[in-house]
């Protein structure tokens, strides 16, 4: 792939959360960020496509698995990787999750060297299929 840097849609409800993540974020990578799943399909439907989302679950208005399920069934957006970075704990809800084919599922509070990794992981997974 050509060396551009790889571009990251982050939502996440929560300010602090979301500053941390942007700040961390885009030394690396072009970082978008959308405060609940609403704005983040609206920010897709306008012809954005990140080459990975990383998607918190508890949100007001469209929670981050009503957003999964949404994309997941769309022709467009079906296959943008998904990182799962949220306090959920419930089994059910996570196995949900990678039931919609995230690529991995980050607890909160993060260790940024973890979520670092997962990051990488998920871009070259994706970049070899």
């Amino acid at each position: 792939m050509n060396s551009s840097r790889k571009k990251i849609l982050v939502i996440e409800d929560h300010d602090s959360v979301r500053l941390l993540l942007q700040q961390f974020l885009r030394k690396t990578f072009d970082v978008t960020c959308k405060v609940d799943g609403f704005d983040g399909l609206a920010w897709l439907s306008q012809g954005n496509i990140p080459d990975l989302i990383i998607l918190d679950m508890s949100m007001p208005k469209l929670s981050g698995l009503d957003f999964l399920n949404n994309i997941r069934t769309s022709g467009v957006f079906r296959d943008i990787p998904v990182l799962i970075v949220s306090a959920e704990e419930e089994n059910a809800v996570i196995n949900k999750c990678y039931d919609l084919g995230i690529e991995g599922y980050v607890p909160k509070p993060f260790n940024p060297i973890e979520l670092n990794q997962t990051i990488y992981k998920a871009l070259n997974q994706t970049a070899v299929a």
